[in-house]
């Protein structure tokens, strides 16, 4: 191969030069699959072996045939891909035009029902909007309830919590302490000739509240309120019964207090005011009381009860 004259040098180099500038091309636009490429690919095997040349060029030649058939599947399957699509969209656009046919002959239908579903809606709106201010006025599904919170004094600060979207208005409680109803009765016994519902109700103590605000992205727990001290139980345990009254309804709350430790702690459920949160009743526990957790949910043994954290 030493004795290749210059001229057919420079031929395998400049066709090789724009054959590669072809693969490059059509390697980033594949073209359309004809006898082009074939032919061009015919011609440079004919080429490698009729033409004299070195080895370095037969081994450029051989690749660059491999690339054009690498290239050629590839045009062919672009070209299904495209045939494929345009397949597609023309059945895509029988389709749109057999719907537009359809939905014409349903427009003198479809406008009697649209004008009644827009009145139907109108009426929902006015309606959703009435009863979300009856809501606002009443207090919804919303409800409240007592914690106590131990002191240095050896009293407890009893406050109230709001839960809901809605506020609370003229809320009505009546706190009934089981020890307190327990000593009350022990002192009637001594004289029985006393009003033993007075005697009772002596362990009552009362609260009236005129509103709290709802729960808001400004006061996410709810809104708080203090209403006053209570003495220490004189024993480790204690039980309170607290009813609620308000605009939406009634409420029931169940407080479990427990010392431990010399610590108070605190575990309550709630029942209502909704028939659906009756089903769920509102669990609460001090964090550090897991046991006041399962002492709250035994307070509703008929419903089935949900813990939530307020």
């Amino acid at each position: 191969m030493a004795d290749e004259r210059p001229i057919n040098l420079w031929l395998h180099i400049s066709w090789q030069i724009i054959v590669a500038c072809f693969c490059a091309y059509w390697y980033w636009h594949p073209p359309s699959p004809n006898k082009a490429v074939l032919i061009l690919t015919a011609i440079t095997i004919v080429m490698a072996l009729f033409v004299e040349m070195r080895t370095t060029h037969k081994a450029i030649y051989l690749l660059l045939v491999i690339f054009l058939m690498f290239i050629e599947n590839r045009a062919i399957n672009k070209d299904r891909a495209d045939a494929a699509r345009l397949e597609d969209d023309r059945r895509k656009e029988e389709r749109e035009k057999f719907q537009a046919i359809a939905d014409g002959i349903r427009v003198a239908i479809n406008q009697s029902a649209q004008q009644f579903s827009e009145t139907m809606r109108r009426s929902d709106a006015i309606v959703a909007g009435v009863s979300n201010s009856i809501k606002t006025q009443t207090g919804g599904d919303s409800f409240a309830y007592i914690t106590f919170t131990p002191e240095p004094n050896q009293q407890f600060l009893i406050a109230i919590t709001s839960r809901g979207k809605y506020p609370l208005r003229e809320i009505q409680i009546t706190m009934m302490d089981d020890e307190r109803r327990l000593q009350a009765m022990q002192e009637f016994n001594k004289h029985p000739e006393g009003n033993w519902i007075a005697a009772i109700q002596a362990g009552d103590t009362y609260f009236r509240v005129p509103y709290l605000r709802p729960q808001s992205p400004e006061a996410p727990s709810g809104d708080v309120e203090m209403l006053g001290g209570y003495p220490f139980s004189s024993r480790d345990a204690n039980d309170l019964t607290i009813a609620f009254s308000s605009l939406n309804g009634y409420w029931n709350e169940r407080l479990h207090l427990r010392r431990i430790n010399a610590k108070w702690h605190q575990a309550l459920s709630l029942l209502g005011p909704t028939a659906k949160q009756a089903l769920h009743p509102f669990i609460y526990s001090d964090p550090d009381f897991p046991e006041g957790k399962a002492l709250a949910e035994k307070d509703w043994s008929r419903v089935r009860p949900q813990s939530q954290r307020p």
